[in-house]
């Protein structure tokens, strides 16, 4: 079979005409070093990948192993490996995110005719490596979490003096935003367009708690609900965006490039949510987790001096679930990774931590969810331009809101906005090598950098969401509900 594939794999990047590759291809004989060949080709298509700039950054690649890819969830396994079936696991996962990761490369490269033969020469050095007595102990050493926050440039922007101001502005936006949260959203009703999900759900918790439960049952008891299961869940707990709709920049739509490729449009006559599945460890358990994300056309701009305003504005709506299926803390934040707050139910407690003594930014929690009866969902009330958001509330009826479509973020072949159809029948991500989407920078990136942040205020990839300028944050920190809540 080894011989066919390369021979298949010569053809297909001849006829592809991607001459960047076809030296990785002139030594892919049917005979000799095949697994040197295999490297070779490995090393060739991530430099056309770089070169061409269509890089993924869900995951981050792990130095000296070319056919795996970590994120801050799994990273957090590195000290808790344990019996060898938890490792093997562990390497899996591990390779189905460089599995996802190159999908999505290769597809926007306009090279997927490839994908599966790639995927066979990185298992085929996987399996080499795997012999060697030292790979387990260099694999764990180097399988570090990514970071998006830069030390350097802290030090370069005298971060220790600088970030006292910037701490001051978080306290006046918190003084300005935070108290519409102790008002009577009925007030906004009359303003608010609603959107939502198509149908109800015909799950209950004890069906939610037997998915995660089957789920969960591997090695290192990681709940993997996927497809429908994950599509009904995701119907379960959808919540209701209300939003004061006061110009085109409110409503909801799916993102996509303009024909220029520079500035990102969102479509209003598609609205979509995104939906994901994401994972926390709190209280020596694995909990699943809902990830909601919507898109508006811009921020707009207020006048000259306007920094926080530009195109594109996303907003993320999370519900951590505990293994009965109920919610324990909802929690939001923009596309940006700013304005990050959490809503704890009446099954958890904020607890003290080391933030809320100092000038770092603290988890936000400007008041508890509301509880939820059978047959009710939570409303986000977001206010118009900002598209903050600025209260909570339920309702047992939505049935006059417009419908959402849904878009599982792991499903092939767009991954969400991860690979695209763009003009001329390409594919392309909605988001940079460095997960940042062009065009949508903001002026503020000009006073905040000293903090350490790529592009402050520019929209971002999952994974890599900074979500404190004081101090340091990450929405996808495995641990972030296990410091601040308990149950």
């Amino acid at each position: 079979m080894i011989a066919p594939m390369f021979s298949r794999l010569r053809n297909v990047l001849l006829v592809g005409g991607v001459l960047g590759l076809l030296s990785a291809c002139a030594g892919l004989s049917d005979g000799g070093d095949r697994l040197a060949q295999c490297s070779s080709l490995i090393d060739r298509v991530d430099q056309r990948i770089a070169d061409k700039q269509v890089g993924d950054a869900e995951a981050a690649p792990i130095s000296g192993f070319p056919y795996l890819r970590v994120n801050r969830f799994l990273a957090s396994f590195r000290d808790d490996m344990g019996e060898m079936a938890r490792f093997d696991e562990w390497i899996r996962r591990l390779r189905a995110l460089d599995r996802e990761g190159r999908s999505v490369e290769l597809q926007n490269l306009g090279t997927g005719d490839i994908i599966l033969m790639v995927d066979e020469c990185a298992e085929m050095l996987l399996a080499r490596d795997f012999k060697d007595a030292a790979f387990q102990s260099r694999l764990l050493t180097a399988a570090r979490p990514p970071q998006h926050y830069n030390d350097w440039v802290r030090a370069a922007g005298l971060y220790p003096l600088t970030h006292f101001g910037v701490a001051l502005g978080f306290d006046r936006w918190k003084a300005e935003n935070l108290p519409t949260f102790g008002e009577d959203p009925s007030m906004w009703s009359a303003s608010e367009t609603r959107y939502t999900l198509p149908t109800r759900s015909d799950l209950s918790s004890s069906d939610v708690a037997a998915f995660i439960s089957l789920s969960a049952q591997n090695a290192l008891g990681i709940p993997d609900v996927t497809g429908s299961v994950l599509m009904r869940m995701a119907k379960a707990y959808a919540p209701v965006f209300a939003v004061e709709e006061t110009s085109a920049a409110d409503k909801l739509g799916r993102p996509h490039w303009s024909s220029d490729g520079v500035i990102p449009r969102t479509d209003p006559n598609d609205p979509v949510v995104y939906v994901r599945l994401a994972h926390t460890r709190m209280d020596g358990e694995v909990l699943p987790q809902l990830v909601y994300t919507v898109w508006f056309p811009e921020r707009p701009k207020e006048g000259v001096f306007d920094i926080l305003g530009g195109a594109l504005d996303g907003l993320v709506w999370r519900v951590t679930l505990d293994r009965q299926g109920r919610p324990l803390v909802y929690d939001s934040f923009h596309s940006c990774g700013c304005y990050h707050l959490f809503f704890p139910t009446d099954l958890v407690q904020r607890v003290h931590i080391a933030e809320d003594s100092d000038l770092r930014e603290e988890p936000l929690t400007p008041m508890q969810a509301p509880h939820l009866q059978e047959g009710e969902r939570l409303v986000l009330h977001v206010a118009s331009g900002s598209h903050y958001l600025r209260g909570l509330s339920v309702t047992p009826s939505w049935e006059d809101a417009k419908t959402l479509r849904v878009v599982d973020e792991h499903a092939s072949p767009e991954f969400g906005l991860r690979s695209a159809k763009a003009e001329g029948g390409t594919r392309r991500s909605l988001f940079a090598p460095d997960g940042i989407v062009a065009g949508t920078e903001r002026t503020e990136r000009f006073i905040l950098w000293p903090m350490g942040i790529s592009s402050p205020g520019a929209m971002r990839q999952w994974g890599t969401h900074a979500t404190a300028f004081v101090g340091t944050r990450h929405a996808d920190d495995p641990y972030l509900f296990d410091e601040a809540f308990k149950r």
